[in-house]
């Protein structure tokens, strides 16, 4: 952490610092001024405490304002304030006046603070903020923290925090924060937010933490908060509200993630993270993934009608909205087809507000139901930990891809890289690298790195590697990004490193290969999900999150999702022969293998349905090596059909995206 120093300080009286602020007319210089301002901060800390004198005469209140705002009224007649978490590497100033009993307000002095500061930010931890009263206040409100204390906090990946510990929030510690509220009879509009959600400390500390570039995820009514956190203007405030008792209904509600019905209008955000792994289900409504199934509900929307904001349709009510407040409408209303309500909005970090804000404000996003089951409770608890995810991970992470010095010499690789390059690393998503950039990969900056080579005449074994993939500078490189727990993608040829890695003894080294030139065929190619043959012995993964929303084709050899269609194809397998280890069936070779390696065989060839080949495997983490490698080895898997069109190009490339976020 770097020393904190005080890089300017001036006083200045009101009037030429902070001209902007309303002062009232009965303000009298008779009364004197608020004098002797000073500032307090502790070398190494980011605390700030404001000093000052207070004027003769009987003062009921001292008020701190911050760049002619924010403004805090501390009651009495204090002389000192204590800012734990103060702005830093901005210039910020703040001016104290006094109030008295009369009314009058005495006229301030400002002081002009610059404190330069690095922070290490938290890595993906997460808080969840809540009414002090959330145990006992809604039953909503207390389901959702049993599942955040169950699957974050109990797994050392979050902490609940509350209004009464709100100095916990902290983004050295967390890197975003879930703010929760579900209430009956809450009443519109933030300041109304129950258990000292609204109060001016709360607010505060979220401020400083959205100041420190921290990502918020708003569920429920807590969506007002974009206004509380002057993220949007009051104007512009969620107007379609609820927070009655409800009652029973019998639907299944969600959310509809496609925008619009005006051909060239259509936003389709089906694919995007936060619904990754969701099951979509055309046939309901307009089409919609699912949250809650029948039972009581409380239908409290908290989300924005658009045509209530004067809008002009350019072209319609939704981008005139996103481009007015910088954000993306990512979902509305289950049967909505058209513009005009957005119940999940993306608010994108802007120069004045650093942090992102995901709010989601549907009625459907509910986490008890009269205390019943809900039927879709699976899909909402992976629904919240993607939007977790999606706000949590620090935006200076990139994904990594390593390729060999020479990959220009594989069409390939180059097809690959260019597929990488557009949607990684030219969207500030990712990071390229060649093997003499190793040096480059680092686990606080890359959570994941591809490994790709796909060659003609490259030879079988992974020291045969071309481009110095297996020089030992970066077998060791590797390794150490291994021991940090770096997770890895690696396809076609890569997959010898689990053996250049110590992953795997190497004689369990991919058996099956293929390096030759290959030919024209006229089949499709892709992998086949479901392992075995035998009742009771089948292993189904076709729902892997690997697989999301790739189309899966029965009637294709034993089904298959495609990768490729026809064309010129190398035929470069490289996987696993699991007859080949002589391994006794226990009680089959697959189960037998993963359990010796501690692994899952998620996909084989194309026709196999025995347990004879593992074409993608998910290598788990052991005490020994801390990281997950996903090796996909099957000849399907390839980036250039001759310079040809691949008829299966969006699948190939959906797999690869979603095997990348597996990992990350």
């Amino acid at each position: 952490m770097k020393k904190i120093y005080l890089g300017l300080l001036a006083i200045m009286t009101l009037f030429a610092a902070c001209s902007d602020v309303d002062i009232p007319a009965s303000a009298s210089d008779s009364k004197g001024v608020v004098s002797s301002i000073s500032a307090d901060i502790p070398e190494g800390s980011r605390q700030l405490t404001l000093k000052w004198t207070n004027p003769e005469g009987d003062i009921v209140a001292v008020q701190i304002i911050k760049d002619n705002s924010d403004i805090v009224e501390l009651e009495g007649a204090p002389t000192s304030y204590l800012i734990k978490k103060a702005p830093t590497n901005v210039e910020v100033v703040y001016t104290i006046r006094a109030r008295f009993s009369d009314g009058t307000v005495s006229h301030g002095q400002s002081i002009r603070l610059y404190i330069p500061y690095e922070a290490k930010k938290a890595s993906a931890f997460v808080a969840m903020l809540l009414p002090n009263d959330y145990a006992t206040g809604s039953a909503d409100e207390k389901a959702a923290a049993d599942w955040f204390q169950k699957n974050y906090v109990n797994k050392n990946k979050g902490v609940i925090v509350t209004p009464a510990t709100i100095d916990q929030l902290d983004i050295e510690k967390q890197s975003a924060v879930w703010v929760m509220c579900d209430r009956i009879g809450v009443g519109n509009g933030w300041e109304k937010l129950p258990g000292d959600l609204a109060s001016t400390a709360t607010i505060a500390a979220l401020k400083a933490f959205a100041d420190d570039g921290g990502n918020f995820l708003l569920t429920n009514h807590a969506t007002q908060l974009t206004v509380g956190l002057n993220r949007i203007d009051a104007a512009y405030a969620p107007g379609i509200f609820g927070d009655g008792e409800g009652g029973n209904n019998g639907d299944i509600w969600g959310v509809h993630p496609i925008i619009g019905n005006v051909e060239g209008q259509i936003y389709d955000h089906s694919g995007h993270d936060i619904y990754r792994g969701l099951t979509y289900e055309p046939e309901l409504f307009a089409g919609i993934y699912c949250f809650e199934g029948p039972g009581v509900k409380g239908d409290h929307n908290c989300m924005w009608d658009l045509n209530a904001y004067g809008f002009a349709a350019n072209p319609n009510v939704v981008k005139t909205w996103e481009e007015t407040t910088n954000s993306t409408v990512l979902g509305t209303w289950n049967h909505v087809v058209d513009y005009c309500c957005a119940g999940i909005v993306d608010f994108e970090p802007t120069t004045s507000f650093n942090g992102r804000i995901l709010a989601v404000g549907l009625a459907a996003y509910e986490w008890d139901l009269g205390g019943g089951a809900n039927s879709k409770q699976d899909q909402l608890e992976m629904f919240t930990d993607n939007c977790l995810k999606y706000v949590s991970e620090p935006s200076e992470n990139k994904v990594a891809m390593l390729v060999a010095n020479d990959y220009e010499q594989s069409a390939d690789e180059m097809a690959a890289v260019d597929w990488f390059q557009a949607n990684y690393v030219n969207k500030g998503k990712g990071v390229l690298l060649k093997a003499s950039e190793i040096d480059k990969l680092d686990i606080e900056q890359n959570p994941m790195v591809w490994v790709m080579c796909d060659r003609i005449g490259i030879g079988q074994g992974w020291e045969k590697l071309p481009g110095d993939l297996a020089s030992t500078a970066t077998i060791s490189a590797l390794k150490a990004y291994a021991d940090d727990g770096g997770n890895f993608l690696l396809t076609n040829h890569a997959t010898q490193l689990t053996v250049a890695l110590n992953r795997i003894d190497a004689a369990y080294a991919p058996g099956i290969f293929g390096d030759g030139e290959g030919g024209n065929n006229g089949d499709i190619w892709g992998v086949h999900p479901v392992i075995g043959n035998v009742e009771g012995q089948i292993y189904d993964h076709t729902n892997h999150a690997i697989y999301w929303g790739l189309t899966y084709e029965p009637e294709l050899f034993a089904g298959i999702y495609c990768f490729e269609g026809p064309g010129v194809k190398g035929d470069h397998n490289c996987m696993w022969d699991l007859n080949a280890y002589g391994f006794a069936a226990n009680p089959n070779v697959v189960k037998t293998w993963e359990e010796t390696t501690n692994s899952t065989v998620l996909g084989t060839w194309n026709h196999v349905v025995d347990y004879c080949c593992a074409g993608i495997v998910d290598f788990e983490p052991t005490t020994s090596f801390k990281s997950r490698i996903l090796a996909v080895g099957l000849a399907a898997y390839e980036w250039d059909l001759g310079g040809a069109a691949n008829s299966k190009q969006d699948q190939l490339e959906k797999f690869t995206s979603n095997c990348i976020s597996y990992l990350k």
